[in-house]
């Protein structure tokens, strides 16, 4: 018997805001960076935009702003890899639904926000030693 849980971690972003903001604020403000909380990320690419554009009639800024929008394409994958926060877990034998049973019961702690992030995924992480 194959069971499957899925564990959400409580760090999810919209996808569709973080797609938003990389569209219209990405390309030299980086500000999906700053909503999937990629601060430096998102510094940094203000801070190459701002000295593309101071550079950009002596040559340089070109390549700059050109390195720019490849990094601000490849942000897109990001975009998908940090919106995403959830673990799944199958389960394929019977020995191993006590185990099972005690994440179930950790994530629904969680969830009610009886216990932090912390403590869930200090718990989780030993759980899953032992698995």
């Amino acid at each position: 018997m194959t069971k499957k849980i899925n564990i959400n971690t409580g760090n999810e972003k919209n996808v569709a805001i973080a797609l938003l903001l990389w569209f219209f604020l990405g390309f030299g403000f980086g500000a999906h960076n700053y909503y999937l909380n990629r601060f430096s990320i998102g510094i940094t690419q203000l801070i190459l935009f701002v000295i593309g554009l101071l550079t950009f009639l002596l040559g340089i800024g070109i390549i700059i702003l050109i390195g720019l929008g490849i990094w601000w394409l490849v942000d897109l994958i990001y975009i998908f890899k940090y919106t995403n926060s959830s673990t799944i877990i199958s389960v394929n034998s019977s020995s191993n639904n006590n185990q099972l049973d005690e994440l179930e019961k950790l994530h629904n702690l969680f969830e009610k926000g009886v216990i932090t992030k912390e403590e869930f995924d200090n718990k989780k992480q030993k759980i899953m030693e032992n698995y």
